[in-house]
């Protein structure tokens, strides 16, 4: 299975207009795409491609600057992006760029758990164990337990998705908004 690292979006959370872009930001004296690259790389996936758009012009130089493979999207969303890339790729390991605390564990766990279930897989964090500064992007109740998406998942053309659950608070840490960087740091 490969891995699409997802770092086309328009960064709009982050309220940057011009010259910022999330992936190539640093946390630690470390790009995130790049701290995203090495758990990938250390994982199991057979290879990992970075999925870049017109929205992300820095990124694409940086990722060509560093041999990073690169796919363009149209960069019209999180759900139009996946959908543009299932219909190259039939099944992958979407991984948000902006997951710091993301470790190769976490990817190989989702990876193991597809091969049992054959279908997608959303990764989840519950949300009473993620730190209480977070707010974050989107959650959903699974089993009567609200559970925090962690922007890694099983991406396939199955109507039915399964949630996997981390027991690791660290992995519910988006970065979608200078609030999210400042945790992040803090977390370093």
């Amino acid at each position: 299975m490969i891995a699409i690292i997802l770092a086309g979006g328009k960064s709009s959370r982050m309220g940057w207009h011009e010259g910022g872009e999330k992936a190539v930001t640093k946390i630690d004296g470390k790009r995130l795409i790049d701290l995203v690259v090495n758990s990938v790389s250390e994982s199991k996936v057979a290879d990992f491609i970075v999925a870049i758009s017109d929205n992300t012009p820095e990124t694409e130089e940086y990722c060509k600057s560093v041999r990073y493979k690169t796919v363009v999207t149209p960069g019209d969303g999180y759900h139009d992006d996946l959908q543009y890339l299932l219909q190259r790729y039939p099944k992958f390991i979407s991984v948000a760029c902006d997951i710091p605390f993301l470790r190769r564990e976490h990817i190989n766990a989702m990876i193991d758990a597809f091969s049992s279930h054959c279908i997608s897989i959303t990764g989840a964090v519950p949300r009473e164990i993620v730190p209480k500064e977070v707010i974050p992007s989107y959650t959903f109740v699974h089993e009567g337990k609200e559970l925090v998406s962690c922007g890694i998942n099983v991406v396939t053309s199955s109507k039915d998705s399964i949630p996997f659950l981390f027991n690791d608070p660290l992995l519910g840490i988006n970065v979608n908004t200078p609030d999210d960087l400042r945790i992040a740091e803090k977390h370093c």
